[in-house]
């Protein structure tokens, strides 16, 4: 991670596999400290290699740290370069080395994932490149649909171009109205096999009456 990047806590949580709630808590809590960013009327939480590299780390040293050891261990790796790999904790050897390849590898792989993903300031929605659908619907589906059931109903996708939607969701979650997790297809299909729309399951209707 190159050691001005920052990420989104959304982006952090992908990279972490973590929630953004989660994160979001750190931050309040003093655990780990974000950088800020307006974007619009809002603020986007941010962080650096120095966050990443220290929740990693806690996550493996969680019952050799306490809370102002976690104070402490925060603080030294916020004033490490991000080309030192190796650092002495105590009687400790911490082998950032191995962290930092992880975490690397994990970028690569949200950059990957953002290469088949197309969203431009002047779409309402990020689209799977190369096509017209967004690529948050793909991802809704997914909950309750297998992806041979996605190609299915969208035989024009691949199933890369699939599993990157699903990926790039996680790392960058739908604002607002959220998609249902079955498609129109498969739904009305479903509907039919049930026989919903067969005139003999409607309910009769009662005879005409005189209106005196």
């Amino acid at each position: 991670m190159a050691p001005t990047q920052t990420l989104t806590l959304s982006e952090a949580g992908y990279i972490l596999d973590r929630s953004t709630t989660t994160l979001n808590k750190a931050v309040d809590t003093g655990v780990i400290r974000a950088r800020q960013r307006k974007v619009g009327k809002g603020v986007q939480r941010l962080v650096g290699p120095a966050e990443l590299r220290f929740l990693r780390l806690a996550d493996e040293l969680d019952k050799d740290l306490t809370p102002s050891g976690r104070r402490r261990l925060y603080e030294s790796l916020r004033k490490l370069s991000a080309n030192t790999h190796m650092v002495r904790w105590g009687k400790l050897d911490l082998d950032l080395a191995r962290i930092d390849s992880d975490l690397e590898t994990r970028l690569a792989r949200l950059e990957h994932i953002r290469n088949w993903i197309d969203r431009r300031e002047d779409q309402a929605e990020a689209l799977i490149r190369d096509t017209g659908i967004p690529a948050h619907l793909v991802a809704a589906l997914a909950r309750e649909q297998t992806i041979e059931e996605i190609l299915s109903d969208f035989p024009s996708l691949s199933k890369t171009q699939i599993e990157a939607a699903i990926e790039y969701a996680k790392a960058y979650p739908k604002r607002g109205r959220p998609y249902a997790s079955r498609s129109l297809k498969r739904t009305l299909s479903e509907m039919a096999d049930l026989g919903a729309f067969d005139g003999d399951d409607r309910p009769e209707e009662s005879a005409p009456r005189a209106i005196p």
